[in-house]
């Protein structure tokens, strides 16, 4: 049994390696069991290295040494010693050149990190600490070096890429040829890439803004060719956008993407050749939905921007990670909102955060988003990481405005170009370059969970002034107790507006603070709040009015404020900034449906609120409102967002209050959700392309998803699947079907399966709607599914389509039929799937983070699974830090 107490990491205990590897030159000679790897290595004593330490230490895992060279002769296994970890030689000189040969099994390697096969493709994945299953080396982030690759390779694998620029290759005997990549750009090595296979290729060309041409290329199984273009188009948008937003133009003469079908991520940045999840690049209309290609985009400008924000300027140490991947996630948010439509898109983003992100604060694994220390660092590619971190970025854009912001990026990449850095480094280049002081703002880099706001307000009649109170709590946690709280405030912007008892907007006109703080941004609509509890006087001439709280969501916090069910109604109907109207049916529906649970649990009669059934009609009848956004507008809280505010979480109550209130509206608004539709209907003969389609298509979706819940409708929802020629119309009509269920949802399964069980990404699909399905006899499918003939258990997406989407219902998960049967069939694949992907188990962990706010029966079973899981013989340590805390907490 692996010791049950997981060994920490601390950022207080990092220090600079003794040696840096400056440049590196590597030879493959490829083969599916016996790849051989020569490195050769200048390395030299690191300047800012203060100890006395000769022993140069090596990173390595899963590797057969061959041979270590020094200065070009071999050195005998008396100088050095092998570990499960790595290779430590004794007593080097301060500048030499290393030459290490090793064998490494690309085809044994299921963990999908270092070089495996995808299928009959080689590729790798060196973030964070894959590099050292290649060959043996200073495998962290702060050791950059230049690289120089040599690939040779059967014939039968015509491709043959890595990093940075191809000078060179030609044929060799034996059916063999050969390719050399040099990448001129300093990089650490979890940046490092290689890909060799039979594959097909799509070509364009992008001319930068100083007139030099980029040779794209997008790569991927033969056959997909033609479902690449969205991709392109997307690249070339992102780097036309970093010009023009940023003026940061592509540094290389290629830029490569490559489609693999097994990835444990989404896609990796690596300098030139960025490797992708296969569902991230390929799509069409007829095997893609809408959501594909957003998504695609979004991950293609993600990956791209990290050009310069993760590759050009990288993390110093991996608690440094959110410098890369927040300030990437604004940017690729900011890139789509560009694009699209803005308000949509924030509230996607906004969705996406408390849906992940808030859940995860409140859980066992809450943590700053620049993590004090770690059990292994692949358990921190988190929401917090990446989305409350984007946020921190986006407060750092509102406070310094735009021109702030891009002086401060300016001010970045002149300081740091080349270098290994930290938060600190980024928020002094802001700092400088905007005279700014964010010592206090810092703050955010070590708090963790989400503030808590609370907002009161008072009209004084006499004096025609208003005072808003803001109090700011955070819950205490692992990181953080009570009194460090108190004593580290948090600074952020915080956008409200006033409006009027017309209903119209009033001008803020600041006239005091309680804390004399200063206020330059009120005329922006916004405040600086910097204290647990302060107050602001606003000259207001009317008693009646309605506060428009955190616009925008300028801040990543929860608002605690006394809004009436009328007041509510307003914001809805006449809010001026669009997020806040649809935040406002957020508010009055999860309130609604708050209170019916409390209802249902008492076994009283449930009765929807008259006020929230007419807001919802005049949502559907505003002919204002662009199709995207009424969409999000008539949407109903999720499960999961509405689990986040109970404790103990009653998932059966959740579930069946939310399809009562979707019933009631539905039959309160049955003629006019069936207009809408077929209006929608036909525009969409129309006006099937581009925003509108897209908006027309979502709206279309919701307003059927209401229809559906009456049975009258369910001909309806067959009739759309039959119909629809586009993925989008066809997934949510079958997603539907597999809701209803009876005759039509099995003639629905079988059609959907033969006609794309050859298309792995299409079919992942079939699989999780199946596995998300509300009902007692779920699980007994995905046990038929896991035997079904396309399922592959080594490809992440079809475990994270079927496992995931299984456990994603915590009704299924944690019902107590059978002894909570739920709850084991998914620890049993936690422990099959560690011992062969530690990455893919953990992540399958993160349904089980609701373990403390379970009633007692669920509870009790849960722990037995967690201690069984903990206690197997050979958990990874990605398993057992995760593990770990859900019982500890």
């Amino acid at each position: 049994m692996k010791d049950s107490t997981p060994e920490f990491i601390y950022l207080k205990d990092y220090t600079p390696t003794n040696y840096l590897i400056e440049k590196v030159d590597l030879n493959f000679e490829l083969d599916d069991k016996e790849t051989r790897v020569s490195a050769t290595s200048l390395v030299k004593k690191n300047k800012k290295y203060r100890g006395d330490d000769a022993d140069l230490k090596l990173n390595g895992e899963k590797l057969l040494l061959k041979k270590v060279s020094i200065n070009s002769r071999e050195i005998s296994s008396l100088q050095y010693e092998v570990s499960d970890e790595g290779l430590t030689i004794k007593n080097v000189p301060d500048e030499f050149l290393l030459t290490i040969e090793n064998v490494i099994d690309p085809a044994e390697n299921k963990t999908l990190t270092g070089l495996y096969k995808s299928g009959d493709i080689f590729c790798t994945q060196c973030e964070a600490e894959g590099f050292r299953r290649i060959t043996y080396f200073i495998d962290r982030p702060d050791n950059m070096a230049i690289y120089s690759t040599k690939i040779i390779a059967d014939k039968k694998y015509p491709v043959l890429l890595s990093n940075g620029n191809l000078i060179e290759s030609g044929d060799l005997p034996n059916h063999k040829h050969f390719v050399k990549w040099h990448d001129p750009y300093p990089k650490p090595s979890y940046l490092y890439a290689l890909v060799a296979g039979d594959l097909g290729v799509i070509k364009d060309n992008y001319k930068t803004t100083s007139g030099k041409n980029v040779d794209l290329r997008i790569y991927c199984d033969k056959g997909n060719e033609n479902k690449c273009k969205f991709a392109m188009d997307s690249v070339k948008n992102a780097m036309k956008w970093d010009e023009d937003t940023f003026a940061l133009e592509y540094d290389l003469d290629i830029y490569m993407i490559v489609a693999v079908g097994a990835f444990n991520f989404g896609a990796m940045e690596n300098k030139g050749l960025n490797i992708f999840n296969s569902v991230y690049v390929l799509a069409d209309h007829e095997s893609a939905t809408d959501d594909n290609f957003k998504g695609i985009e979004g991950v293609i400008g993600h990956e791209y921007f990290h050009n310069w924000t993760g590759n050009r300027i990288t993390c110093r140490d991996w608690f440094q990670l959110t410098l890369k991947e927040g300030l990437t996630v604004f940017r690729d948010q900011e890139f789509s909102a560009d694009l699209n439509d803005r308000v949509v898109q924030r509230i996607g983003d906004v969705e996406g955060l408390r849906k992940g992100q808030f859940a995860e604060d409140g859980g066992p694994n809450a943590h700053p988003i620049r993590p004090p220390y770690y059990a292994t660092i692949e358990n921190f590619y988190t929401a917090t990481i990446y989305q409350k971190g984007a946020e921190v970025i986006r407060m750092i854009e509102m406070i310094l405005g735009k021109d702030g912001f891009r002086a401060g990026m300016d001010k970045y990449f002149e300081l740091f170009d080349g270098q290994g850095v930290t938060t600190d480094d980024f928020i002094h280049a802001m700092s400088v370059a905007n005279n700014c002081d964010f010592t206090q703002f810092k703050r955010w880099y070590n708090a963790a969970t989400t503030p808590e706001i609370s907002i009161s307000s008072e009209y004084f009649e006499g004096k025609k002034i208003l005072e808003i109170t803001v109090k700011q709590n955070r819950k205490v946690n692992r990181y953080e107790t009570q009194e460090e709280i108190k004593l580290a405030p948090l600074h952020f912007p915080f956008s409200l507006g006033i409006l009027d008892k017309n209903s119209k907007e009033v001008p803020l006109k600041l006239i005091s603070t309680s804390q004399n703080s200063k206020q330059p941004n009120v005329e922006k609509g916004f405040l600086h709040i910097r204290h647990n509890q302060e107050s602001f006087q606003f000259e207001l001439c009317t008693s009646q009015f309605v506060l428009s709280l955190n616009r925008g969501f300028s801040a990543p916090v929860k608002i605690k404020y006394a809004y009436s069910v009328e007041e509510l109604g307003i914001l809805m109907a006449h809010d001026t900034d669009e997020f806040n109207r649809y935040e406002a049916n957020v508010m009055l529906s999860s309130r609604l449906i708050k209170g019916l649970i409390n209802d249902y649990q008492n076994k009283y009669s449930l009765k929807l609120h008259p006020i929230y059934v007419e807001a919802f009609k005049n949502i559907l009848s505003d002919k204002k409102l662009a199709p995207a956004f009424m969409a999000k507008c008539l949407s109903l809280p999720s499960e999961d967002l509405l689990a986040q505010e109970q404790n103990p979480i009653d998932f059966e109550a959740i579930h069946e209050v939310r399809n009562f209130v979707k019933k009631r509206l539905a039959e309160s608004c049955k003629a006019e959700l069936l207009e809408l539709y077929q209006s929608c209907k036909n525009n969409l003969k129309n006006q099937s392309e581009g925003k509108k389609g897209v908006g027309f298509r979502a709206l279309k979706n919701e307003v059927l998803n209401y229809l559906a819940i009456m049975p009258d409708f369910h001909p309806l929802v067959w009739e759309q699947y039959e119909s629809s020629s586009n993925m989008t119309e066809k997934m949510a009509a079958f997603t539907l079907l597999c809701r209803i269920g009876g005759e039509k949802k099995k003639q629905a399964v079988e059609d959907f399966f033969v006609k794309w069980q050859s298309d792995s990404l299409v079919i992942q699909k079939w699989f999780v709607a199946q596995a998300c399905v509300y009902g007692r006899d779920t699980l007994e499918r995905v046990v038929e599914l896991e035997k079904c003939s396309v399922y592959d258990k080594n490809i992440p997406n079809f475990v994270r389509s079927l496992l995931g989407g299984f456990a994603s219902n915590g009704y299924n998960l944690h019902h107590p039929q059978n002894n909570f049967c739920g709850q084991r069939f998914l620890a049993d694949k936690i422990i099959e799937i560690n011992d062969y992907n530690p990455q893919l188990a953990s992540r399958l962990m993160s349904p089980f983070n609701d373990y403390a706010r379970l009633r007692a029966d669920a509870k009790e079973s849960l722990k037995g699974q967690l201690t069984r899981i903990k206690e197997h013989v050979g958990i990874s340590t990605n398993v057992l830090e995760i593990c770990t805390k859900i019982l500890d907490s």
